[in-house]
């Protein structure tokens, strides 16, 4: 244990050079399929944020502890859960393009992609439980992970099973949300971090209320980026969600203010095998003029209030305050 401590920049590499090296030391595992650790590898190189093991590795030091090279291995392996849960939700969006490269179903196919994924999440477990950390404080550490999976499991489930109904309520897109991503992102890192760094239950509970807001305002960035931000800055087509028929927020919203033809035009397209490019500007039209985006941005903003209060609040050193709040901003401004 020492005194250093990362730049958000420098975790991120350092969270890199973890999973890469630990890739290489099992691209033989399984034997007789490299293929499966060469395209989880080509997943993880093509990009991405590093959130979930930057909330990790920053949980780990709220409960006091310093840094530690096993909190580094144990943050990245949630990258590792996070490719099989982005390699399988390709799948079910047969989505062409991720990070601005093929999806592994694009380019290899549904059993290809079925078996890559359900790699990532068996190696995703053994690099956790491989960290570095006795066993007494993984235990606990691997019951909030085996929540987590849960939890996203269950959000994804709700997305696909909404994706069949006409319209969802405002409150039942929140809940995919929050379950989906929300908690997945930032409030169950944060809490296998700070429980690895031996947290009593005062400090969870902290941690949940700043969390939860910003991983529920993660996912309405995503949302609004998904459908009006840049196709070139993340990586996939800005119409998916629409031809998708995503229910998000942004929908719920829609549907529930929209009437007459209007209102029977988005629950009709929304998701439609043939839409037009004129019918995705159209369906973009009425999320604006219907005043879903502005709600959508609205709450947004009122959930990362929320979650800069709670981090006013909690009880940790300047240092791992500036480190979370620093996070908040990369979380709530991704640029639209």
């Amino acid at each position: 244990m020492t005194t250093y401590s990362p730049g958000l920049d420098e975790l991120s590499a350092a969270v890199e050079s973890a999973l890469v090296a630990w890739l290489e030391a099992h691209g033989d595992e399984p034997p007789d399929a490299p293929f499966l650790v060469d395209e989880i590898r080509r997943c993880v190189r093509a990009g991405g944020k590093r959130l979930r093991p930057a909330f990790c590795y920053w949980g780990f030091r709220t409960a006091g502890a310093g840094h530690r090279d096993e909190a580094v291995t144990a943050a990245a392996a949630l990258e590792l859960l996070h490719t099989f849960a982005l390699v399988h939700d390709d799948i079910m969006d047969r989505a062409a393009e991720r990070r601005g490269q093929p999806t592994t179903y694009a380019e290899h196919g549904l059993d290809a992609a079925i078996l890559v994924g359900d790699l990532a999440l068996v190696l995703a477990d053994e690099m956790l439980l491989t960290s570095g950390f006795p066993c007494d404080t993984l235990a606990p550490a691997l019951l909030a992970y085996a929540r987590m999976r849960r939890h996203v499991i269950a959000g994804q489930h709700l997305d696909v099973s909404a994706s069949s109904l006409p319209a969802i309520t405002v409150a039942q897109a929140r809940r995919i949300a929050v379950l989906k991503a929300g908690m997945y992102t930032v409030e169950e890192p944060l809490l296998i971090g700070a429980t690895l760094g031996g947290a009593q239950a005062s400090l969870l509970e902290a941690l949940s209320r700043f969390g939860r807001p910003l991983g529920e305002a993660f996912q309405l960035r995503d949302d609004l980026l998904s459908t009006f931000g840049d196709a070139s800055g993340i990586g996939k087509p800005v119409d998916s969600d629409i031809r998708q028929g995503k229910r998000n927020l942004l929908f719920a919203e829609a549907a529930g203010r929209l009437r007459g033809e209007q209102r029977a035009f988005l629950l009709g397209r929304w998701g439609a095998a043939d839409l037009t490019e004129q019918e995705v500007e159209a369906l973009r039209d009425l999320l604006e003029t219907s005043g879903a985006r502005a709600a959508t941005e609205a709450l947004h903003d009122e959930l990362v209030a929320r979650a800069r209060a709670a981090l006013s609040e909690l009880p940790v050193n300047v240092e791992v305050g500036a480190a979370l709040a620093d996070l908040v901003e990369r979380v709530a401004r991704r640029a639209l």
